[in-house]
């Protein structure tokens, strides 16, 4: 067994891995830098003064056709990628209803998360990769309250105002006290302390990973460069003021090994790292963060440990059993860790492109501003001179005419040609991309004649690369993002948290996630176009009433209400609730019921008033005649009939207590059934 490593050996051995990473090696910056440059429509360096030099933008016009639809799929309002349980246990399945919530929330509903996320695939579609790191970050933040002309009652309801969660620390600033008024203005410094998961990007040119890696699990060290701090940072973060006084600050020079930030910056003249404002507390400290495998206590084992470090200072050597970094190509490389981008395989048809662009401009202004061959008898200033109305002099004594004395240099136009072989390189850069433009390059005769399934079945072929790219995505950097952070809140969150879902407040707590779940992509071929896949779904739906109609077994209501939840989230809404009630969230369906149930008990009143009001009619009315045959007949027989009359008034009330009676009493029923107040039950 050797002996635990000291930090002279760490650092030395871990020095030698940084410089051992990709982006030191081979021309994987050299390439990010081109394709920067292509994008941005950045000169090639061969441009001759006083010709064309125009720039084909064939690079952007492919990343801004694919962000709409890479924004649709991962940014709408469908979530790109969500837990499933291994098994069907109750326990399970909330727990993984919880992580599908909250994880979604802290990486979609952040303020900064669209940017975010928006360049990390934008960094993905113009350069090899794009990269996104996500950490637990406890930051201390000072506020200032300042109260006056208090006394002492009031003083401490003040303090214990300021007190909270997460309040750390509770100082007085500055006191002063008016002995006649008994009064105080003070000023009270309150340190507040918060723990968040941030998700940043990391720029191309500070990513390391380890050359030749095939992932990032497997790589030997993933780190980033872009981590630096300012020294008030470190302090709020708990490092002693004595070791940031020793930390170097940010060198001119750090980034000379590649020029990709000046690329990226030169337009708005930030080439480097440091900051205007020249202070102690904002001073820029050079920070790598680093995440590597290594056999640190000497039993034989590399681990994974997490080292932050500052020249050769450690600020933290610590055992961390991950590697907090998302990392997203559009086009997978067998056994590479990084891919490729879609700008990659358009480059060459930019750098064709802007050859035949300039040649067929520099013909035009060739055909359209010839050069001439001139008698050594002409003037050649007056040639030179292009005005309205201005004469060309030739010496007396010439014998030629003016034709013979100047004549064009005639040009052949190329245009033609050019344009046709420009349209060809469109049909390449369409077929490798599947990027094609609204007339495919054709001209009207050839769209007059184009079909409409036709142009639809190219049309789909080119968005089935899209939606390739798109599910290339979800698989990798997506799904790590995911899952890492689950892995980060369940293990370092050191609190519940309370969030706002569907319009209400839920409780989590990750410490208490004891299940390890598959990740599984929602992304597939179609996802890139909503109409169709709603289109879809409302397929489905229509099959699963039917099923419901006939009494079949093979659905459900929940399983409607999954198709419904499909539905919403294609339309672009987020919030299921404020169309359909969730069948397996009693409290969603409990007030649904009560209005169906007071609806039917109305129903049920009518009924019974239609029935019950003609019989009673009708039977006053047969009562009525009889009293008018009686009265004919004579006085007896007539307060008989009114005898009879007044008893069947009085059970025909009789009846009608009763009915009522009943209908009060089942509406006492539903009240109690269903814990509701219900007009006419008993209580």
């Amino acid at each position: 067994m050797h002996n635990k490593m000291s930090d002279s050996e760490l650092l030395a051995i871990i020095s030698n891995a940084e410089r051992d990473a990709v982006i030191y090696n081979g021309e994987f910056s050299h390439i990010n830098e081109r394709l920067l440059k292509d994008y941005l429509g950045k000169p090639y360096g061969d441009e001759v003064e006083d010709q064309s030099q125009v720039i084909s933008t064939d690079v952007q016009d492919v990343v801004e056709s694919d962000m709409p639809s890479l924004a649709r799929v991962f940014l709408g309002s469908t979530q790109p990628v969500e837990f499933q349980p291994f098994t069907g246990s109750d326990q399970e399945r909330r727990e993984v209803e919880e992580k599908n919530i909250y994880v979604n929330h802290l990486i979609m509903d952040q303020p900064t998360s669209y940017q975010t996320l928006f360049s990390w695939m934008k960094d993905a579609t113009i350069q090899k990769n794009g990269v996104v790191k996500y950490f637990m970050e406890d930051s201390r933040k000072t506020e200032e309250h300042k109260f006056e002309g208090v006394n002492s009652n009031e003083l401490n309801q003040i303090f214990e105002s300021l007190e909270g969660e997460d309040v750390s620390k509770i100082e007085v600033a500055q006191q002063q006290e008016d002995i006649n008024l008994g009064t105080f203005d003070i000023t009270f410094k309150v340190t507040k302390g918060r723990q968040e998961l941030k998700v940043v990007g990391v720029p191309a040119e500070k990513f390391l990973i380890s050359k030749n890696a095939t992932c990032i699990e497997d790589a030997e060290l993933v780190g980033d460069t872009s981590s630096d701090k300012t020294r008030g940072q470190l302090l709020s973060e708990g490092f002693k003021r004595t070791l940031i006084d020793q930390l170097p600050t940010i060198s001119t020079d750090r980034n000379n090994k590649s020029t990709l930030k000046y690329v990226r910056d030169q337009d708005t003249g930030s080439t480097s790292d440091t900051q205007g404002i020249d202070d102690w507390a904002s001073e820029l400290v050079e920070v790598t963060d680093l995440y590597v495998r290594i056999d640190f206590d000497g039993d034989g084992i590399a681990e994974r440990r997490h080292i932050l470090k500052s020249g050769n200072h450690l600020l933290i050597n610590e055992a961390f059993d991950h590697s907090p970094y998302a990392s997203l190509s559009g086009i997978i490389m067998p056994h590479k860790a990084i891919g490729r981008s879609r700008s990659e395989l358009t480059q060459q048809t930019q750098r064709v492109k802007t050859v035949l662009l300039r040649q067929t401009l520099d013909n035009i202004y060739a055909v359209n501003k010839p050069r001439n061959v001139v008698h050594p008898d002409v003037n050649l200033d007056d040639m030179l001179k292009i005005r309205a109305n201005g004469v060309v002099r030739l010496k007396s004594r010439t014998a030629i005419t003016p034709q013979q004395a100047v004549m064009p240099l005639v040009v052949p136009p190329m245009m033609q040609q050019s344009l046709q072989v420009i349209q060809y390189m469109d049909s390449v850069r369409a077929s490798s991309t599947g990027t094609y433009l609204a007339s495919q390059g054709l001209d009207s005769d050839a769209i007059a004649k184009e079909t409409a399934t036709r142009f639809n079945g190219v049309q789909e072929k080119g968005d089935e690369k899209i939606e390739l790219v798109a599910r290339t995505m979800a698989e990798t950097g997506w799904r790590k993002l995911y899952e890492g952070v689950a892995w980060l809140v369940a293990h370092y969150q050191d609190s519940a948290s309370e969030i706002m879902v569907m319009g209400k407040e839920l409780t989590v707590n990750p410490t208490l996630w004891k299940h390890s779940h598959n990740v599984t992509s929602k992304v597939g071929l179609g996802a890139g176009n909503q109409e169709k896949m709603v289109g879809a779904i409302q397929g489905i739906l229509g099959i699963q009433q039917q099923l419901q109609a006939s009494g079949s077994v093979l659905t459900d209501e929940s399983k409607v209400y999954n198709s419904l939840t499909e539905i919403v989230n294609g339309l672009g809404f987020k919030r299921v609730d404020r169309f359909f009630n969730n069948p397996e969230q009693p409290e969603q369906t409990l007030q649904a019921e009560n209005e169906l149930m007071k609806q039917q008990v109305q129903q049920m009143q009518m009924q019974l008033e239609q029935m019950q009001n003609p019989l009673a009619e009708a039977e006053t009315i047969r009562a009525q005649a009889k009293l008018l045959e009686a009265q004919g007949k004579g006085g007896i027989e007539a307060a008989k009939m009114q005898e009879n009359t007044r008893q069947f008034n009085i059970e025909t009330i009789q009846k009608d207590k009763q009915s009522n009676q009943k209908n009060a009493i089942e509406l006492t029923k539903l009240e109690i059934d269903s814990n509701k107040n219900i007009e006419g039950a008993l209580i």
